[in-house]
């Protein structure tokens, strides 16, 4: 086998053994924080490869009339916008020679054991979509939110998503953090109508496959698939504050000045979530020093409250998520 074949070999099956010979429990250091996957609202799209939302732009002019005199005819206008589903997949071949030379249990466990790395790259990979996804660089992905907001719409076009600015970022570290109102309504994350709510695993049991000199042999071949997008249906309800120099944030007196500032006025210009859910989402670096200039304000800001369960920060009692998948090395956003 070709020392490129991306497969499990011998090495990759001796690396995942304990002392004594069997089958070892995996540490997973590469797993990361995915909360968007389980905050997002998600419905299958009116459409097979995306879905389509048409969106009231101005209302009909209307006003007082006069008895023996004519009313002035107007009408309202809309337009319509289509967001993308995406393609994502992996996929995972062992040679099925392995069952006999590790036995039936250690080669289950192992192929189980890569399912859950392959959830998690998949996983990593959607969240990473779901912020700087860009059909014009990977036609085959979906259009993110930064993609979407990238040009400063500080409260001028309250019809649109709001993308303010901390200020002039001073270093290579220069992030944002995102406001998301999860519902029908607002923003969510869809699926073609035939297929299911999120990643599908099919094991194609042994079947015939070809090494990389193009020879065949048996190996076990598990199918990851995930066809998802983000559907916006209305852009009032999110909201990106960027530019935000995390050196900067995290210092006791911040020259930017105070994060929670710029998060106060955008939610003073957002609709009111109604049966939504209103989430925060920031990088990890951020997080900390977010929670440092919140505390140093008031209780009112920052709470502690409970959220799928966990304790959970919450500022005006919306959750603060941290999310690996936001950059901390972000252009500046004009």
């Amino acid at each position: 086998m070709a020392a490129s074949d991306n497969r499990m070999g011998f090495a990759d099956f001796a690396k995942s053994k304990d002392p004594n010979g069997a089958q070892a429990q995996v540490i997973e250091l590469m797993n990361q924080l995915q909360p968007v996957l389980e905050d997002a609202y998600a419905e299958p799209a009116n459409a097979p490869y995306g879905n389509r939302t048409t969106l009231r732009r101005s209302l009909p002019a209307v006003g007082t009339a006069k008895l023996n005199k004519g009313v002035v005819r107007s009408k309202s206008t809309t337009d319509q916008r289509t967001d993308a589903i995406g393609y994502f997949a992996g996929r995972s071949e062992v040679d099925a020679r392995f069952r006999e030379i590790e036995g039936v249990a250690a080669y289950a466990k192992k192929r189980l054991d890569e399912n859950a790395a392959f959830e998690e790259a998949l996983a990593q990979a959607v969240t990473q979509a779901f912020f700087y996804g860009n059909i014009a660089t990977d036609e085959a992905s979906f259009d993110g939110l930064a993609p979407r907001m990238n040009a400063l719409n500080q409260g001028t076009s309250l019809l649109d998503s709001q993308v303010w600015s901390m200020g002039t970022p001073g270093g290579g570290d220069t992030c944002s953090l995102f406001v998301c109102d999860w519902g029908e309504r607002a923003l969510k994350m869809g699926f073609p109508p035939n297929t299911v709510a999120g990643l599908a695993m099919k094991d194609l049991g042994d079947i015939s496959v070809n090494d990389d000199d193009g020879n065949p042999m048996q190996a076990g071949v598990s199918l990851y698939d995930w066809f998802v997008g983000v559907i916006l249906k209305d852009p009032r309800h999110v909201a990106r504050l960027a530019n935000i120099d995390l050196s900067d944030a995290l210092l006791d007196a911040p020259t930017q000045g105070k994060i929670f500032d710029k998060i106060e006025q955008i939610f003073s210009l957002m609709p009111n979530p109604g049966a939504s859910q209103r989430v925060i989402y920031c990088p990890l670096r951020l997080y900390a020093g977010f929670l440092k200039q919140a505390r140093t304000v008031s209780n009112l800001a920052l709470s502690m409250g409970e959220y799928f369960g966990q304790p959970t920060p919450m500022m005006w009692n919306y959750p603060l998520r941290r999310s690996d998948q936001l950059s901390i090395t972000e252009g500046t956003v004009s």
